[in-house]
């Protein structure tokens, strides 16, 4: 969803990623296969892509500021086709709940016991699995190349790296990305992310894929006491949302209608 990638893009603009391990040169066959079209890698990704039904995977999103870590983030994550998703925050006191159900996205905070209801428009009904959806927008703005082979979770990978391409608005753009892609299952395992000097990494682990996932595990039941306030959807996409938990009516029937203040 826009709103979604919206968010995500910001993040990456923040910060960036932290490279481990050591880079083993590539074999000569495999460099001269994808060197001459990195393309390849996007299209058995595409392929790849195109063959998941469901998954279900923890996003790790690590930060550093000026070399030190500065924040550490978890989440599940579960998605199936055609459009539902659900992520729960990990490591945190109060563990955020969001469940998309292809119409309707639920957004739980156990802190306050508040819920947002947002109805969403036909238009944005979509819920890219964010591990590829990532790797095809930076093939839009960056020039990819190959840097060698690498292992990741006991997982060996193609190590690429990206580089804004010439003419584009580079302040518009992150310094520097590198992405490892498993070579078996041709799906992004990491990606490490520069912004002078910023750094954040992303990874994927517990990765599982095509299990069987039933749609009632994007089922949302309203906790009980929990106060729903129903989002305008459009005025949700420009509104600078709080950190500090959903605000709520004072007083009230259990579900009201909040037009968010762009």
């Amino acid at each position: 969803m826009v709103k979604k990638k919206i968010v995500f893009m910001l993040i990456l603009i923040s910060c960036i990623i932290f490279t481990s391990g050591c880079v083993n040169e590539l074999d000569a066959e495999d460099t001269e296969l994808i060197a001459e079209n990195t393309e390849l890698i996007a299209v058995k990704m595409q392929e790849k892509e195109n063959t998941i039904e469901d998954s279900s995977y923890t996003l790790c999103i690590t930060t550093f500021l000026e070399g030190e870590k500065a924040q550490e983030r978890k989440f599940n994550i579960v998605w199936k086709k055609p459009n539902m998703k659900k992520t729960i925050t990990k490591g945190t006191e109060n563990e955020t709940v969001m469940i998309y159900d292809g119409k309707i996205e639920w957004l739980y905070d156990p802190g306050t016991n508040a819920v947002q209801k947002i109805i969403v428009p036909e238009e944005y009904q979509e819920s890219d699995l964010d591990y590829f959806k990532l790797f095809n927008d930076i093939l839009d703005e960056y020039d990819v190349s190959v840097l060698g082979n690498d292992t990741i979770d006991g997982r060996t990978a193609y190590l690429l790296e990206a580089k804004p391409k010439e003419g584009r608005e580079e302040s518009n753009l992150l310094d520097e990305i590198k992405i490892w892609v498993d070579k078996e299952t041709w799906t992004p395992l990491k990606y490490e992310i520069h912004q002078g000097s910023q750094r954040m990494e992303i990874e994927i682990q517990d990765l599982k894929i095509n299990t069987d996932i039933s749609d009632t595990e994007f089922v949302f039941d309203v906790p009980e006491g929990a106060e729903v306030v129903t989002m305008n959807f459009e005025d949700l996409i420009h509104k600078n949302m709080s950190e500090g938990g959903i605000k709520v009516p004072a007083q009230g029937g259990k579900e009201a209608t909040m037009v968010a203040v762009i």
